[in-house]
């Protein structure tokens, strides 16, 4: 195998990757998960008071 074919196959596997990423990301299954994480910076509930 030369440079030039695992050149290719690099970066076919990195494409894959990053197309598997996209779709989980943005998989409306993951909607209601990804909603609520958001939300999680401005939950005030039971934090504890700072000395």
């Amino acid at each position: 195998m030369g440079a030039g074919t695992l050149r290719g196959l690099g970066t076919l596997l990195v494409l894959l990757a990053f197309a598997g990423l996209f779709l989980w990301v943005f998989s409306p299954g993951r909607k209601a998960r990804f909603d609520e994480a958001a939300q999680l910076p401005f939950d005030d509930d039971e934090q504890e008071p700072r000395p």
